[in-house]
């Protein structure tokens, strides 16, 4: 298995997503402000739905109730609607700081008429939103500072040409230097942001996508290399009792996880006015982007005064797009209350963290652990082909049986489906992973366990013959993929 402040995580797969103008009546991401050092040691990136002012909440007059003191780059309207120059220039400013070793970033939104980018590029026509980065640490800065998005409306005389929004900074700064930035001469009126996040994996690589003072992991398990990976945060408010709330905007689980609501994240959210985000995650580029499996974990912190969550779970619609109202499948592998949500699976589609209201507040939670003594899921296990596998592990389910496929055809839920995948022994080429399934003995149930979880046992009838490296895979009925711990043949 594989997974910051709360993390939730999850194994899954990939499919395409491309903003459209159908999105503007839901919650945007905003644009997307993103700090890379020359060196890539620092890699920082914020949305313009995280800096918020602190000062009250408003609804623009186009927003239909919805509040925010964040947005102020596109007017102050989430949605991505014309709230008129009187409405944007009076907002307050938004605020936002990156802090940590070596390095502090002020970052400051404003609206007004008027005024240039530092570069001279973009400017005011006859209002627009800004955005200011200082540097308020003690070393000069070397690397790029870039402010970008994506909106549906494009062109002059108020938008980016193509709707394709970018204002980079690379002559460094120095030590109480600042750079201010902006999207286009009129950036309320280009229908709102979107701001996907793109890496390349390497085989066995992990992408970590940098949200606010959040993250979104995922590490690949078998993928050959070369999938592009893109990341868009869509945030939902929490519930229906949120100010503005609608069908579009607020969080919905489908019929399937009715019992379920979305765990809210601070950086998005406001006093009184709890949002969730949902991610959308893509993939292209690659023959396997639909079948690599991969780890999912999201890292981030509780608004100020939640209690915690009960229940956790780690929603995925699958082939959707965010938001979603059609989450059809529980990837949720461990949660902590630092916070982190991980989960695992194959295909990349829309996901959420998400609890069970109602549920008792708890510190951690898992749904799988194993593989127990005497295999170990952090060395490399030496076996011989033929000989059987002692292969011990709890779950959070009391009657599985096992199924001889991953769909489950003819199958009764719930169910496991056991497979193998080839790896790159240490020190080797990566190599296909030829997903195969595998023998196994009689499925042994032992009951719950001290950590509440149900003990099952079997043996893995390897076969004669066999050589390399593999590892075993355990795929439920739920979606949950788990790729537990690595061996190596000898003989």
């Amino acid at each position: 298995m594989i997974m910051k402040i709360s993390a939730l995580a999850a194994v899954v797969a990939l499919s395409l997503f491309i903003p459209t103008i159908a999105f503007t009546q839901s919650l945007e991401s905003g644009a997307l402000l993103s700090i890379q050092s020359a060196d890539g040691s620092l890699r920082l990136a914020v949305y313009d739905s995280q800096i918020h002012s602190g000062l009250g909440l408003s609804s623009s007059p186009c927003d239909n109730g919805v509040v925010t003191d964040a947005y102020v780059l596109q007017g102050g309207s989430p949605t991505g609607c014309d709230p008129g120059d009187t409405y944007e220039t009076n907002q307050t400013p938004g605020m936002f700081e990156f802090a940590g070793t070596g390095y502090k970033f002020d970052l400051k939104t404003f609206y007004q008429f008027g005024g240039c980018n530092t570069s001279g590029t973009i400017c005011a026509s006859p209002d627009t939103g800004f955005l200011t980065v200082t540097n308020n640490g003690t070393s000069s800065f070397a690397g790029t500072i870039t402010l970008s998005g994506n909106s549906p409306t494009a062109g002059p005389p108020y938008c980016a040409p193509g709707g394709m929004a970018i204002d980079s900074w690379t002559s460094g700064l120095a030590p109480g230097a600042s750079v201010t930035l902006a999207l286009s001469p009129d950036s309320s009126n280009c229908g709102g942001y979107n701001a996907p996040q793109t890496q390349t994996l390497t085989a066995g690589a992990t992408a970590i996508f940098p949200v606010g003072t959040d993250d979104y992991e995922l590490a690949a398990l078998d993928n050959l290399g070369g999938e592009t990976i893109a990341l868009l945060p869509i945030p939902v408010l929490q519930s229906n009792s949120n100010p503005g709330s609608t069908a579009l905007n607020t969080f919905n689980p489908g019929s399937l996880f009715s019992t379920f609501s979305c765990s809210p994240y601070a950086d998005f959210s406001e006093a009184g006015n709890p949002e969730c985000t949902e991610f959308q995650l893509t993939c292209s580029g690659a023959s396997d982007c639909e079948s690599f499996l991969y780890s999912a974990t999201t890292h981030y912190s509780f608004p100020p005064n939640f209690p915690g969550i009960g229940g956790p779970g780690f929603l995925k619609a699958s082939g959707q797009n965010c938001p979603s109202t059609a989450f059809d499948k529980n990837i949720f592998v461990f949660y902590s209350q630092d916070t982190t949500h991980r989960g695992g699976g194959g295909g990349l589609s829309c996901f959420v963290a998400a609890f069970t209201p109602g549920a008792p507040p708890v510190q951690t939670a898992s749904s799988f652990e194993g593989f127990e003594f005497p295999v170990s899921d952090t060395h490399l296990n030496y076996i011989i082909s033929g000989w059987p596998v002692p292969l011990s592990w709890d779950y959070d389910v009391s009657n599985l049986t096992v199924c001889p496929n991953a769909t489950g055809n003819g199958c009764t839920a719930p169910w496991v489906y056991p497979s193998s995948i080839q790896i790159a022994c240490p020190g080797g080429s990566p190599i296909p992973p030829n997903p195969t399934p595998i023998s196994v003995s009689r499925l042994l149930n032992f009951g719950q366990g001290e950590n509440g979880l149900t003990e099952y046992f079997f043996f893995w009838n390897t076969v004669k013959h066999s050589k390399g490296c593999t590892s075993v895979v355990l795929t439920f009925d739920n979606g949950l993929s788990v790729v537990p711990a690595q061996f190596k043949y000898i003989f």
